[in-house]
């Protein structure tokens, strides 16, 4: 038995479905049934994994761009400058930064 089902999508959404579907030389209605199969047959914890993983690209992705628009006051690499501070007194100024407050 086959159910028609009527649902709404954001235009982007529809676009996106209807290429991919010209693509693959599918209906539209294919290839929803096959994206609903697979997602559905993914278990909670594998689709958790997946959105964590999408989660940490988009971090990373901001991490590649956090400096752009930003003043560079030292430019050793980070890890040079953790291990500088983990070895000297709280209190001590960073090597260069005597007369700057951080």
């Amino acid at each position: 038995m086959t159910a028609k089902v009527t649902i709404s999508l954001p235009d982007e959404l529809l676009e996106r479905l209807d290429a991919e579907a010209r693509e693959l030389g599918l209906a539209r209605s294919e290839l929803v049934q096959e994206s609903l199969t697979t997602y559905l047959g993914k278990t909670a914890e594998q689709r958790e994994a997946e959105a964590r993983r999408a989660r940490m690209e988009w971090a990373l992705e901001g991490m590649r761009h956090f400096h752009e628009g930003r003043t560079v006051y030292d430019d050793r690499p980070s890890l040079e400058i953790l291990r500088e501070i983990r070895e000297t007194d709280d209190s001590a100024p960073l090597r260069g930064h005597e007369d700057r407050r951080l």
